[in-house]
């Protein structure tokens, strides 16, 4: 099926638009006793073996406590070492308890791990990023947290996959090196810069920010200067790697809340979010596609992994339209589906759409607490400025904002 090609277009208000181990056991010493074997792990978080009984000597011998199982994946806690056996002899001591096994990374809200006989408790697991995080969770400070920064405001150049590229950031001006910031990654459309989206204040969301006394940290990423219309790569991956590098940057240097890394874009940008909401859901905790397309951008293999999503589409939008011409794959609304169908929700046949009067939001229901999505579509073309009928506010970033700040 052909896939339309984007074209940029300038909307009435002047904007241009385009397509995470156990620790060992301690050791008494016997006399002259020789020591037990430990118990070994076990992977994926089951109980260690314990250590076995020390052979009898002068003054009896010692054994070692099992060590603690390894973490478990998923959430699920190490196992506990089981006690070591006593020494056989007279005066032999008895092997000390194994240590309760760490907490597993990963999944929702990792279980306790399970105290070894006589040992402490292991720690409650964290969930790990991508996962099934519960709204409104606590903040997860970066490795950035806690240290000065030496990072500035501006336009900044990373290497990446060999090749220099750029970027500007935005810092809060009291930045706050304790506090865990939101963090979002805003890419542009076609035949733009980064400092267009720098103008549009961060596709409006920062003024947002600052009004709720919420202030972010905002970046705006650049297409390779060598790509036709300042377009994001069709054919490779090199702008899925960018993103990685950024944010592994990004969390060294300044600290944010790694659970709460957002994603948003406009036209192409919304295509670069889409290719980013289907292969980094374990980075980003939601994405909202403005005016988003699924063909015509590089995408990769999809994890079909669950994101909170939210999208927005002109019904008029003809370049990147809610259905791309007779296709049944293409267009937002197959967007909508998608992740709709990954996140758990209930997907209609028919996904409710503008008809008339204001714009018109659609919550998918059934979806998991954790991965609301949101299709969004009104009366316009493609656009990412849009009013209600008797409104003059712009209700799109609005709209983002709320989505966003439910997490």
């Amino acid at each position: 099926m052909r896939s339309r090609r984007l074209l940029p277009v300038v909307t009435a208000l002047g904007v241009m638009v385009g397509a995470c181990a156990g620790q060992d056991g301690q050791t008494t010493t016997g006399t002259a006793g020789t020591t037990g074997t430990a118990g070994t792990s076990a992977q994926g978080g089951t109980t260690g073996s314990a250590g076995t009984g020390g052979s009898a000597g002068t003054g009896g011998t010692i054994s070692t406590a099992g060590t603690t199982g390894a973490a478990g994946t998923s959430g699920m806690a190490g196992g506990s070492g089981t006690t070591g056996a006593g020494g056989s002899s007279a005066g032999g001591t008895t092997g000390t308890a194994g240590r309760g096994g760490a907490a597993g990374r990963g999944g929702a809200g990792g279980t306790a791990g399970i105290a070894g006989a006589g040992g402490t408790t292991g720690g409650g697991g964290t969930t790990g990023a991508g996962g099934a995080i519960p709204l409104k969770n606590p903040p997860v400070p970066s490795a950035g947290c806690g240290r000065p920064t030496t990072v500035t405001n501006g336009k900044k150049t990373i290497t990446s996959g060999g090749q220099a590229r750029t970027y500007i950031i935005d810092i809060p001006t009291n930045y706050d090196m304790n506090k865990p910031y939101r963090f979002f990654y805003a890419s542009h459309w076609i035949s733009s810069t980064a400092e267009a989206v720098v103008n549009q204040n961060y596709y409006f969301l920062k003024p947002l920010a600052d009004a709720a006394k919420d202030p972010a940290i905002f970046l705006a990423p650049q297409a390779l200067p060598g790509n036709p219309n300042g377009t994001w790569d069709t054919q490779k991956p090199t702008d899925q790697i960018l993103f990685d590098d950024i944010l592994a940057y990004v969390k060294a240097n300044l600290c944010i809340d790694t659970t709460r890394v957002f994603a948003t874009g406009f036209s192409y940008g919304g295509m670069m979010t889409y290719s980013l909401s289907a292969t980094r859901q374990k980075d980003i905790r939601a994405a909202v596609g403005i005016a988003p397309a699924n063909y015509n951008i590089y995408v990769g293999t999809k994890t079909h992994e669950p994101i909170a999503w939210m999208q927005t589409t002109g019904m008029s939008d003809t370049t990147c339209p809610w259905v791309n011409g007779t296709s049944t794959t293409q267009g937002a609304k197959y967007i909508a589906i998608e992740h709709g169908t990954d996140n758990g929700c209930t997907v209609p046949a028919t996904i409710p759409t503008w008809q008339s009067g204001a714009h018109v939001c659609y919550d998918f229901p059934g979806c998991r607490t954790e991965f609301p999505t949101k299709a969004c579509t009104f009366n316009g073309p493609h656009t990412n400025i849009n009013s209600d009928p008797g409104s003059t506010a712009n209700w799109i970033p609005a709209e983002s904002w709320k989505f966003f700040t439910q997490f």
